[in-house]
């Protein structure tokens, strides 16, 4: 299958995503998408998956229920293809996205060359810091919307999973980055393969959400 929406994966044999980790990440967040991608190479094995953090230090879940110790640090991370963008609770998420000037270079940074930058729930808030959401369309969790609607240019779409804007996916609330990540498998791998990721999973792909 060729991939009208993301061309630059259609003679890719390997496409390297890579996982933003941070302290206090949404666990969730960041672990749907890492299955979801685990999953989908059952089918093919077309997806090099690692984490990447600020430094070699290890960092903690929501609430320091879990340790993280990530694949590479921002010094020795490879140019990564897609870049997944975890979010957090809301007012750190903005903080983040507001004073860690480490994380925005980073972003910006493996932006230039990525085919694909993809933020789950609240990650948005601190891509919108970046400037890369300028002049975008995009959406968030509910509970940090207002904080998307500081950053004026962008178009905020409210009440769906996900949003595609040219090489920037942002995903609602949480499970919403479910939907975007088999969006995306389903994009770049066929229809088939992301209902057979889904079917794994027992994911309900075509639920309706208020």
């Amino acid at each position: 299958m060729e991939s009208k929406k993301f061309p630059q994966f259609n003679e890719k044999k390997t496409i390297k995503v890579a996982f933003l980790v941070f302290d206090q990440v949404e666990a969730l967040d960041l672990n749907g998408p890492i299955d979801v991608f685990a999953k989908a190479n059952f089918f093919g094995n077309r997806f090099e998956l690692y984490s990447v953090s600020p430094n070699e230090n290890l960092v903690y879940s929501e609430g320091n229920i879990l340790q993280i110790k990530a694949t590479y640090n921002f010094s020795n991370a490879p140019q990564a293809d897609i870049i997944v963008i975890p979010g957090a609770e809301p007012s750190l998420a903005k903080q983040i996205g507001d004073s860690n000037i480490e994380i925005a270079e980073w972003i910006k940074s493996q932006h230039k060359a990525a085919a694909l930058i993809f933020s789950v729930c609240t990650g948005s808030v601190i891509l919108a810091a970046t400037g890369i959401l300028d002049n975008k369309k995009a959406t968030t969790h509910f509970g940090a919307m207002q904080y998307l609607k500081m950053h004026e240019s962008i178009e905020i779409v409210e009440n769906v999973r996900y949003v595609l804007d040219d090489e920037v996916l942002t995903t609602a609330g949480i499970t919403s980055g479910l939907d975007g990540t088999l969006y995306v498998i389903e994009e770049i791998l066929g229809k088939e393969i992301a209902d057979n990721v889904s079917k794994i999973l027992v994911y309900n792909r075509d639920a309706v959400y208020e």
